[in-house]
């Protein structure tokens, strides 16, 4: 069973076990937030592996910090709170943070924003385990389309990779309602006129907490949800300057919190790709909210674009679209081969010149390379051509060659799919 079925199963018990909930006729609001609470401990728990000495605790605490977290995934042993069920775990140990609602409006979702945007003050970025730096390092590569090591990138990216760096040390942080608004349009737009609010008009006395890395990794309110796009695991390139950094979607929310979960196990406890099935269907989102760097007065700051959308279109997109690798041309995939022979080229060499230039068909060795590189294969550095992907590989299907990351074999699957030649 892959991640697909297992977030579907999930998915109805969660709106079974929500039905049962509402119906019940209790109004003490400790015991309420108990229920879903309750249900919330239930559904993490059956997402979360075994063997990997992790544990699903409530109410409790994270050294340093002075809020009470609903719900928190974390590892190994917690420091009991004397007379009571409630644990003070180090920061480290805390892999997921998830506050739970009954029901999911404005007031709620600034509550929630406004209890988990200062997580960051708990973390020290500076002593990380190595997994961390692994996840920042793939995340500047699908966002960025360049590696850490690189240094001739605008004051823009450095602010982006800043910002990935912080999420990558950050524990995932998830907002979660069980009822709340009727339309995924109602959704986006409360949240935007909440950050409207707390936008900055006076750059003297510049409003904090509303940088990339404070916005939760997830919102879900019922079968709506909002979701970070930073490269762990989603994806969406910098356009023209733009981060398009948060999106929603009407779409099964538990697929995406399991997502968002497994590929932090994944990376710290180095699991194999195959937890995540064949990988060959990508799903669809909405674009929401955009962000770069911005110079006001000598201060810099975000700037965000809302990308809005119409309310009668907004559920038109298809839930998943089939994965493609980029294709490219024959001279392109023997580059690729010498390519992973020699580790890198040298954009200079006379001999990688004449090669490019010798059959008429690209102007220059930056034409030639311009694809590959937008298509984040490749980068440049100190005029040497490195792979940026973990494992590139080709296939040659029916007469045309493609190229992609095949660390977890996605490309031979593709290539299989579509009866390669190769």
């Amino acid at each position: 069973m892959d991640i697909k079925s297992i977030s579907d199963l999930l998915n109805e018990f969660k709106l079974a076990e929500t039905k049962i909930l509402n119906e019940q006729d209790i109004k003490h609001p400790t015991t309420i937030g108990t229920m879903y609470e309750g249900l919330t401990t239930d559904i993490l728990t059956k997402t979360v592996f075994g063997g990997l000495n992790l544990k699903v605790i409530k109410n409790s605490f994270i050294e340093g910090c002075d809020t009470e977290f609903d719900i928190m995934l974390v590892e190994g042993n917690g420091q009991q709170i004397p007379y009571t069920d409630r644990y003070r775990y180090k920061s480290e140990q805390v892999i997921a943070i998830i506050q739970v609602k009954k029901n999911l409006y404005s007031q709620d979702i600034e509550e929630g924003y406004n209890n988990l945007k200062f997580i960051i003050d708990s973390y020290d970025i500076n002593n990380v385990e190595p997994f961390v730096n692994n996840l920042f390092r793939d995340s500047v590569r699908s966002i960025c389309k360049v590696d850490v090591t690189t240094t001739n990138i605008s004051l823009n990216e450095e602010h982006i990779k800043q910002a990935l760096n912080i999420d990558a040390h950050l524990p995932i942080r998830i907002l979660l309602g069980y009822n709340g608004f009727k339309s995924e349009y109602k959704f986006r737009k409360s949240f935007f006129d909440y950050l409207q609010k707390q936008r900055t008009t006076d750059f003297n006395n510049p409003i904090s907490g509303l940088g990339p890395y404070n916005f939760p990794n997830l919102i879900i309110c019922g079968e709506y949800s909002m979701f970070k796009i930073n490269g762990m695991p989603f994806i969406a390139p910098i356009e023209n300057d733009w981060w398009p950094f948060y999106s929603s979607s009407s779409h099964n929310p538990l697929y995406l919190l399991m997502e968002v979960i497994w590929t932090r196990l994944a990376y710290k406890f180095n699991l194999p790709d195959s937890i995540f099935g064949e990988d060959l269907d990508v799903e669809q989102a909405n674009r929401f909210l955009d962000c770069q760097i911005q110079e006001v007065n000598e201060r810099f700051g975000w700037n965000y674009q809302y990308r809005p959308i119409n309310k009668k279109k907004i559920k038109l997109n298809p839930q998943v679209k089939k994965w493609q690798p980029v294709e490219i041309d024959e001279e392109q995939a023997f580059f690729f081969d010498i390519l992973g022979k020699k580790g890198e080229i040298d954009i200079a060499d006379e001999d990688f010149r004449k090669f490019v230039l010798e059959n008429g068909k690209y102007n220059s060795v930056n034409d030639f390379l311009k694809k590959l590189k937008s298509e984040g294969l490749i980068f440049v550095e100190n005029d040497k051509v490195k792979y940026l992907t973990k494992q590139c590989a080709c296939v040659c299907v029916r007469g045309k060659w493609f190229a992609g990351e095949n660390c977890s074999d996605r490309l031979m699957r593709w290539g299989m799919k579509q009866n390669t030649c190769r």
